[in-house]
């Protein structure tokens, strides 16, 4: 056997010893690892491939599958920090605006900063307790709707009996409706209302593994608003700082997508918030002046699923036809609820959406839905912050790729391995 022949079997027998040892080596740590140490394992033992093709790939996989982990387990850790990050991308342009006018940075960032903070506080500390106390009231009211809906069934017994529709028994369902214990209900929700409660506020603070409501809110009311502060006031020092650690053969291509990305992403989220903001209003004010019970809070649930578009309305007519259908007077109280509606449509669509958002959305209302209902359903309120910026950068991987297919020779039928 040669010389070189040796020194690669010896090689290939380390290489097989070094294997067996890590193997047991991880058998044996297993407990403690975990997909950020299992990073940095991976990194460690990839050094000597550096500069090879595949080294760069295979780490940028690891560290996506490590950060996604990480929202994962530790969401509602990182939800106050990635909200400060939001907050603070908002705020910028208008600090850089008002430094342009002279106005020192940091009071530039106090004045926008502070208000818009105690607002968030405020809805936290007492809209949304509020909100969700009356939210399990309307629940209470359900048993009440059943009656109604039995008595109502009862009254048209015969129409309703009549109902020729396939797949459907009218005299059927009367006989079912009739059969519901509405005892049984009232006794079903009265049980869960307090879980109900506590679903709803831990829902609306992102709640996570070992954490109380006392330990939550703080980190929202303290160490937010020191962070928004902070990041406002090194904003641009700390985009510039980024831009330098991208690699200088990509940096063109990569800043002119980043550009796309905050072009799409800022249209988005500076339009949309504004919107929901005033339709909230709108919706509350609207109520309360039509003495409609829980204004307040139908205008914050109109609020805040406005964020996406043509949300708010649909959802919140659905807790206000439900307490139009329990109040004392149902024609009046749908009455209302329809003026309401559509007087906040109407002006939605003709004047506010056009104003404050325009054309320069370029975010699709199902995609948006699509991207905060599946970033809510994993990571929870993170998810639903960074759902936006992610569901723009896909969109833009999408449209590139689009690009490319229809460039391609595949495409084009001039690979000439294909033709025929």
């Amino acid at each position: 056997m040669s010389e070189q022949n040796r020194i690669t079997v010896w090689r290939v027998v380390q290489a097989s010893g070094v294997l067996v040892v890590m193997g047991f080596f991880l058998f044996e740590t297993l407990p403690i690892l975990n997909p950020a140490l299992l990073f940095l394992l991976l990194w460690a033992v990839l050094l000597p491939f550096r500069g090879r093709e595949g080294y760069g790939a295979v780490l940028t996989t690891a560290a996506i599958l490590t950060l996604i982990w990480i929202l994962s387990t530790a969401g509602s850790v990182l939800a106050p920090f990635v909200l400060a990050i939001v907050l603070a991308y908002v705020l910028d342009p208008l600090v850089d605006r008002l430094e342009e006018r002279r106005v020192p940075r940091g009071v530039a960032v106090l004045l926008l900063t502070v208000p818009t903070v105690i607002a968030l506080a405020l809805m936290v500390l007492f809209f949304v307790p509020s909100a969700v106390a009356q939210l399990g009231e309307i629940v209470q009211g359900f048993p009440v709707f059943i009656e109604r809906v039995i008595q109502w069934l009862e009254d048209g017994q015969s129409w309703v009996a009549r109902i020729d529709v396939p797949y459907f028994d009218g005299a059927q369902f009367v006989e079912q409706v009739q059969a519901i214990d509405t005892d049984a209900i009232v006794a079903f929700v009265q049980e869960r209302q307090d879980a109900f409660g506590q679903w709803l506020w831990n829902t609306a603070l992102g709640l996570g593994r070992g954490l109380s409501s006392v330990t939550t809110v703080l980190s929202y009311v303290i160490l937010t608003p020191v962070l928004t502060y902070y990041l406002i006031r090194d904003w641009d020092e700390l985009m510039v700082r980024i831009g330098h650690l991208v690699p200088v053969k990509r940096q063109e291509q990569v800043t002119t997508f980043a550009k796309e990305c905050d072009q799409l992403v800022s249209s988005y989220m500076r339009g949309q918030l504004t919107v929901a903001l005033i339709i909230g209003i709108l919706t509350g004010l609207g109520y309360a002046l039509l003495s409609f019970p829980y204004a307040a809070t139908l205008g914050l649930v109109a609020g805040v699923f406005s964020v996406v578009p043509y949300l708010g309305g649909v959802i919140t007519l659905i807790p206000a036809v439900f307490i139009a259908l329990v109040s004392g007077s149902v024609a009046p109280s749908l009455l209302k609820v329809v003026a309401v509606f559509v007087g906040v449509q109407i002006i939605d669509g003709s004047l506010i959406s056009p104003k404050v958002v325009g054309d320069s959305v370029g975010i699709h209302p199902v995609w948006v839905v699509l991207a905060m209902t599946l970033g809510g359903y994993y990571f929870g309120v993170l998810g639903l912050l960074v759902a936006v910026p992610v569901a723009a950068i896909i969109k833009l991987l999408i449209g590139y790729g689009h690009e490319r297919y229809l460039a391609s020779s595949f495409y084009q039928g001039t690979d000439s391995k294909l033709a025929p």
